[in-house]
């Protein structure tokens, strides 16, 4: 048997799938950017621009942490231009930013340096702490000089404003990150003044407050580029100068203010107690909350201009059984620019027994690109068992009597009722057991029954049959799972010391036969002997977050090749040099340049499935180039707040919505035999601040209509091959040791059979316990260590840990290892 196998490139050289991949995240970032205003100034006229802000040069490509990257180049938006033929007639400003910015990193590693000069290579975990303890803030720049501005005939400026986020901190209600820097609007202003069109440009993964701005006169244009990947300053080029007519839409309600939020004082570090996040909006997130109680936005959800316009009506509406269709026409009736439009489609539920949010988004449909005068016909369809309510009191998922209204519309603001479907009595759709109780008295916000139902008018009326749906209901019983003929073969070679090995991740340092370096984890590797070889975890969910260049010795150890690299901050620690960096005579080389995708908040923004499932096909495509069997990805928490600080690696404020994109690219991913992906944060992990201690409470309705609502649905059309459990609690459970999550609903009601695995180090001392994790349901603790697996052993040991559970989790993990590229390879 081989010591160890590496699939990664050792050529340094660009592939044609990297270049094919660059042209797809081109094509994503481009159809993802959202027009928020536009007075005629876009697209641009003349080839040559004034270009400030910080986000011009230094443009945010996507966010940090897991979701971070390590891409071969980026483009920024300064680059972008040039790359296009525009001049840019400002350097002076940019290059004084960049020098500022140096001197400014510079100043943080001589400081860094100095105090860790008198640590060895013992003290590397030290030294990491030392960096967490001096962070460098992503910078906002100076304000503009008169002598910075051109003294030509320039008529355009470009100010590009940029924040940066990512895991374990949320963002802040201050000036520089949720709320506009005072140097940000002074050069806004001055611009404003200075030239004939600004165009303002947000480079965020999530909304900031834009207020200042109705202050100002002569703001040409907005754009909201999100956070755009590795060809994102091509793609930003490609829309300001009409190459690309902007078709991105809004997967989230932008606010006046942070308070029009609902819960928005009490969130994360707002409130008073980071233990206890009280989810007192219940199931009023985003739309739904402003709709309901009529608080105005400043822009509303799945809004987004473009270049041309678009007439649309609905020409039919049908109902088969329990699915709905509306078919839709829709023409460009511009003269000019050719462009894609996305058509909606709302419910209004009747909200009389229970009460109810007064629209929810249940269908929607993107066009081809149409020409001036070009005409396309599309058909939006959904289940009508997707849109019912789950009644609490009797744990019933229900469409209750009533009028159902449909809206049509290209946001959730501009909709116009087109049909209503009558449903003459109560229509039991699902029967299930009460899960994760409440253990904290709070009121959630209420609405009156019977008045948020919006009503149809005069539109056509379609009658529902109550003998076209069957009451579907559970068994609850500890899940089981069958072995595969190979998982049948090794399970009879293994004690049960083998099976707890494998309930346990294989570390972050310990030695491997399947060798991708970078990667967040890998199962085992203690049991090769008996013929299991471990498979590697990658993060996500903006691509493959693995090392770039590095090199394998003879005897299987990972070093650096050229440079240690500073976004794992290891830059900074000159010292690390002479045992981490290597020759290249010592051993075979490994290039690892993976996709930088636009953030997944803008892949969400295409509101395209189909685009979004090329990324999926591209991901997995990687996977197997590099031996990757797991990615970390895709996320699908919801947007509670906009302040969370992983926003940008979740999809929406819309449970349908992410969903759809979700499934999308889980289908493209798995679509490649013998590699999957991971849903992850299951579940309510929407805030960062103390979320490995913090308890998410909410009412049952809550958790099941919006919170887990999305793994319900990519489990039923996506199956994806894992789960990850969350860092945090609800209810006061932790998830990984939470049996009415783990086992109840998501195997016994959702029907999931993959693995479910811990977030990393979710499970530890002074969090979730370890002998409760394969009894509630959670398969593989992860990264792994010594500490998992001898409290397991000990928990056999004493019969606190059915080794029922122990096999049942170990047969899972088997059949996933053997069912993946590396396992059919080995």
């Amino acid at each position: 048997m081989k010591k160890f196998k590496v699939y990664s490139p050792d050529s340094p050289e660009e592939t044609k799938m990297e270049k094919q991949h660059r042209a797809l995240a081109r094509k994503v970032a481009a159809e993802s950017i959202v027009l928020l205003k536009n007075t005629g100034v876009l697209p641009l006229k003349t080839q040559k621009v004034a270009l400030y802000g910080a986000g011009a040069r230094m443009t945010i490509r996507g966010g940090a942490g897991s979701g971070d990257m390590r891409e071969r180049y980026s483009v920024n938006i300064e680059e972008g231009l040039q790359n296009a033929n525009v001049t840019i007639t400002s350097k002076a400003w940019l290059d004084r930013f960049q020098s500022d910015y140096q001197k400014q990193s510079d100043d943080r590693r001589n400081l860094i340096e100095d105090k860790i000069k008198d640590y060895t290579q013992k003290d590397v975990l030290k030294m990491f702490e030392v960096i967490a303890a001096v962070p460098l803030k992503y910078p906002i720049g100076s304000k503009i000089a008169l002598e910075e501005i051109p003294q030509d005939d320039t008529q355009n400026a470009i100010y590009v404003v940029a924040r940066q986020a990512g895991e374990g901190h949320d963002r802040r209600v201050e000036k520089g990150d949720f709320l506009l820097d005072d140097v940000e609007v002074a050069n806004i202003k001055l611009l404003a003044q200075k030239f004939e069109n600004l165009i303002v440009i947000v480079n965020c993964g999530s909304m900031i407050d834009l207020s200042p701005l109705d202050q100002i006169d002569n703001i040409g244009a907005i754009l909201f580029v999100g956070q755009v990947g590795t060809e994102g300053g091509n793609a930003v080029a490609d829309v300001l100068l009409g190459k690309v007519t902007p078709s991105g839409k809004l997967v989230d309600t932008w606010a006046k203010k942070y308070t029009d939020f609902p819960a928005a004082e009490s969130y994360s570090y707002l409130g008073s107690d980071l233990t206890n996040a009280d989810y007192t909006e219940g199931i009023y997130v985003g739309y739904r909350y402003f709709d309901t109680f009529n608080v105005a936005p400043r822009y509303p959800f799945g809004f987004g201009l473009s270049y041309t316009t678009f007439d649309f009506k609905s020409t039919s509406q049908s109902i088969e059984s329990s699915s709905v269709k509306v078919k839709t026409q829709v023409k460009n009736i511009g003269d000019t620019y050719s462009g894609k439009e996305t058509i909606q489609l709302y419910i209004s539920k009747p909200g009389i027994q229970v009460q109810s949010e007064k629209i929810a988004l249940c269908a929607f449909e993107k066009t081809a690109n149409l020409k001036p005068g070009e005409t396309a016909e599309l058909t939006l369809s959904f289940d009508l068992n997707d849109v019912a309510v789950f009644n609490e009191e009797n744990a019933l998922w229900l469409l209750e009597k009533g009028d159902y209204t449909l809206l049509l519309g290209d946001s959730s603001q501009n909709i116009s009722p087109i049909a209503v479907l009558k449903v003459s009595q109560d229509i039991d759709v699902e029967k299930v057991a009460h899960i994760c109780p409440k253990t904290r008295d709070f009121k959630e916000l209420e609405v009156a029954k019977g008045k948020t139902h919006v009503a149809a008018g005069d539109v056509p009326s379609l009658t529902v049959d109550p003998a076209a749906f069957k009451l579907i209901e559970h068994s609850y019983q500890p899940s089981t799972a069958e072995p595969t003929a190979k998982t049948t073969e090794i399970l009879n070679n293994l004690n049960i010391e083998d099976l707890v090995t494998l309930c346990v991740g294989g570390g972050q340092f310990d030695k491997y036969y399947n060798l991708t370096p970078g990667v967040a984890g890998n199962t085992t590797a203690a049991l090769l002997e008996k013929g299991i070889p471990n498979i590697n975890l990658s993060d996500g969910p903006a691509g493959l977050n693995v090392l770039t260049e590095t090199l394998i010795t003879p005897d299987g150890i990972q070093k650096f090749l050229r440079k240690i690299p500073d976004s794992n901050n290891w830059g900074f620690i000159r010292k690390m040099a002479d045992y981490a960096i290597a020759k290249p005579q010592e051993g075979r080389p490994v290039y690892q340049f993976m996709t930088a995708w636009p953030a997944v908040v803008n892949q969400a923004q295409t509101w395209d499935p189909d685009l979004v499932k090329q990324i999926g096909s591209a991901i997995g495509a990687e996977m197997l180039e590099i031996g990757v069997s797991l990615w970390l990805a895709p996320a699908i928490n919801i947007h509670r707040n906009p302040l969370c600080g992983r926003n940008f690696e979740y999809y929406s404020e819309d449970p349908y919505l992410t969903s759809v994109m979700a499934s999308a690219v889980i289908e493209g991913v798995q679509s490649h035999q013998g590699v999957g992906v991971t849903v992850k944060h299951f579940c309510c992990n929407n805030q960062e601040e103390n979320r490995d201690h913090m308890s998410a409470n909410l009412s049952e309705r809550t958790l099941r209509e919006i919170y887990t609502k999305t793994f319900k649905f990519v489990v039923k059309h996506a199956q994806p091959k894992a789960v990850m459990s969350s860092y945090n609690k609800v209810n006061g459970v932790y998830t990984a040791n939470n049996y009415d999550l783990l086992t109840k609903l998501l195997r016994n009601e959702f029907g999931f059979t993959g693995i479910v695995m811990t977030d990393w180090n979710a499970a530890a001392e002074g969090k979730a316990d370890y002998q409760k994790c394969q009894a509630s349901g959670n398969d593989l603790i992860m990264p792994g260590y010594p500490v998992a697996r001898e409290s397991l052993l000990a928990g056999l040991k004493k019969g606190t840990i059915p080794e029922k559970a122990i096999k049942t989790s170990a047969i899972r993990i088997l059949n996933l290892i053997f069912s993946s590229a590396v396992g059919e390879d080995f």
